[in-house]
């Protein structure tokens, strides 16, 4: 099982009905819950790195997106920096997808990342597709 502030990799996840592969996400909570009558046990956000300065200038320009240099997470070898889609929350079941713990945020940026979700002004988008 994986930790509140892992950084995970899933081999194979939904979005809007499309199937994609191999991605980071961040692990938000661990617990058990609810959402529209269906169980789940791992809430997510998504994680991206850049691919050069203008796909940075870009992505930062949406306000749900919360920036990650490598110094933010203990992962072996990670020079990237990136981001974090802050603004759109994956509710999975563990016992439904393929994983593995890669590393985690520093706690200290684990919380400006709660408190960043908990801050926004705009629509947090619940993706639910994995239940």
């Amino acid at each position: 099982m994986c930790n509140i502030g892992d950084i995970i990799v899933i081999d194979q996840y939904k979005h809007n009905g499309q199937v994609l592969d191999k991605h980071s996400f961040v692990v938000l909570d661990n617990s058990n819950g609810k959402i529209r009558g269906c169980d789940y046990n791992l809430l997510c956000n998504v994680m991206s790195s850049f691919k050069s300065e203008k796909h940075k200038k870009s992505k930062m320009s949406y306000a749900g997106n919360f920036p990650v240099v490598f110094d933010d997470v203990d992962v072996n070898g990670n020079q990237d920096s990136g981001y974090i889609k802050a603004d759109q929350l994956y509710y999975f079941d563990s016992k439904k997808i393929n994983y593995i713990v890669i590393g985690n945020l520093k706690i200290e940026i684990f919380n400006l990342l709660i408190e960043f979700i908990q801050e926004l002004e705009i629509n947090i988008e619940e993706i639910t597709d994995n239940l």
